[in-house]
């Protein structure tokens, strides 16, 4: 496969995957962020302690990583790909 090929290949891809996810913002920014939140939160807490998943301090450390991940997917994350996918459009 040569280079254009996969490079024409990438683009579609990244196409066909954007133009389901670009419908509805705030269920992609939603989903980013709790795949984000809860590993990271997971491993965060395991750091600090074994025994602390069940107390409100874990809770509100998913929450806090889930609300700053939120804000950086619905706007930082969402244009970038949405500036990508518009430029992939008219080039195509």
């Amino acid at each position: 496969m040569s280079s254009k090929e996969s490079g024409s290949k990438k683009k579609d891809n990244f196409i066909e995957y954007w133009e389901a996810k670009r419908n509805n913002r705030v269920k992609y920014a939603l989903l980013q962020s709790l795949y984000f939140a809860i590993p990271f939160g997971i491993v965060f807490q395991l750091l600090e302690s074994v025994q602390g998943f069940l107390t409100l301090q874990f809770v509100s450390k998913v929450l806090t990583i889930f609300c700053v991940y939120f804000l950086l997917s619905y706007y930082v994350s969402f244009t970038i790909y949405e500036k990508k996918y518009q430029r992939l459009k008219k080039q195509s």
